[in-house]
C-alpha cells in the first residue's frame, strides 16, 4: 500500500480534464490507502475540510504557505478554525498544520513577516500536538534556525532537495524528511545520496502534486496515482524490497497520526 503524504488536490482540479471522481478512483486503482490535502492559505480551508469528509483515508492539513499573500488577520483565522475544530471533537482527519514555512526564492513575502508566521503556526502546531508541515525554499539555515528555537514535537520537512548534510540537520530535529518525484530524475545527484543515507524509519513520500511529476511521467501534471513510481525509485536506490519501503513508510505515516494530539 502507498501513501502520498502531500497533495494538492484543489489545485489539481484546476485541471478541468479531471474530476474529484477520477482522482478518488485512481487512489483506489492505484492501492494507495491514504493522503494528506494540504491547504496553502485561509481561502482553502473550508473546501479542505469538506474533502477530507467525502473521502475516507484523505486528511488534511490547514496552514499559510509562505507565498500566500496573508496578514495577522489570516494567522488568527487559522487559529480560530483550528480551534473550532479541535473543541467539537471532529478532529480524526486533521492531520497537521502547514504547509508553512520560509521561501526566499520567490520572495512574495518580505522575509520578516515570512518568519514571523512560520513561528506563529509552529506555536500552533505544539499547542494542540499537530505535525507540522515544512517548506524550506532557499532559505535552509534560517528555517532550521526557527525549528529549533521553537521545537515543534513533530513534523516533515516536505519536499526535500538538499544534500546529506542538510538531512542530518533536519534528523537532528526529529522531524521526518519527505522527497517528492524529483528523487527520480537523473541528475539529482544531492537527492539520490541523501535518500540512500536517511534512516528508512524517518522517510516518507509524496507527489506534491499537480507539481514534480516523477520519472516516466516527467513533463505532464502530477497526480497522486504517480506516487508509486517514487516508491519504486527508492526501493531501487536503497537497494530494498518495494514492499520493505512500503511497510516502512506506512509504519512512519501512522506513527504520525497516532501520536497527534487530537486524535
Amino acid at each position: 500500500m502507498f501513501i502520498d503524504s502531500h497533495v494538492h488536490f484543489d489545485l489539481c482540479l484546476e485541471n478541468k480534464d479531471l474530476s474529484e471522481e477520477n482522482l478518488i478512483d485512481e487512489l483506489q486503482k492505484n492501492d494507495i490507502c491514504y493522503a494528506v490535502h494540504v491547504s496553502i492559505d485561509n481561502n482553502g480551508l473550508s473546501w479542505a475540510y469538506e474533502f477530507s469528509k467525502r473521502h475516507k483515508g484523505v486528511f488534511y492539513s490547514i496552514g499559510i504557505h509562505p507565498s500566500s499573500k496573508a496578514g495577522v488577520d489570516d494567522l488568527h483565522q487559522v487559529s480560530a478554525f483550528i480551534n473550532r475544530i479541535m473543541s467539537s471533537g471532529d478532529s480524526m482527519d486533521l492531520f497537521g498544520i502547514g504547509e508553512t514555512g520560509l521561501d526566499f526564492y520567490r520572495m512574495n513575502q518580505p522575509r520578516d513577516i515570512q518568519i514571523r508566521s512560520f513561528e506563529y503556526q509552529v506555536g500552533l502546531a505544539k499547542k494542540w500536538d499537530l505535525p507540522l508541515i515544512v517548506h524550506s525554499r532557499d532559505a535552509f539555515d534560517e528555517t532550521i534556525r526557527v525549528l529549533r528555537e521553537k521545537s515543534p514535537n513533530s513534523g516533515i520537512m516536505h519536499c526535500f532537495s538538499g544534500d546529506r548534510a542538510m538531512a542530518t540537520r533536519i534528523l537532528d530535529l526529529g522531524l521526518y524528511i519527505s522527497f517528492a518525484g524529483n528523487l527520480t530524475y537523473k541528475n539529482a545527484h544531492n537527492l539520490h545520496d541523501a535518500a540512500s543515507f536517511i534512516p528508512l524509519d524517518m522517510i516518507l513520500l509524496e507527489t506534491d502534486a499537480p507539481f514534480l511529476t516523477p520519472v516516466p511521467f516527467r513533463g505532464k501534471r502530477n497526480r497522486p496515482k504517480y506516487v508509486k513510481h517514487t516508491y519504486e525509485y527508492l526501493a531501487i536506490l536503497r537497494n530494498e524490497s518495494l514492499l520493505r519501503v512500503e511497510d516502512s513508510l506506512y509504519q512512519n505515516f501512522t506513527n504520525l497520526l497516532k501520536n497527534r494530539g487530537g486524535k
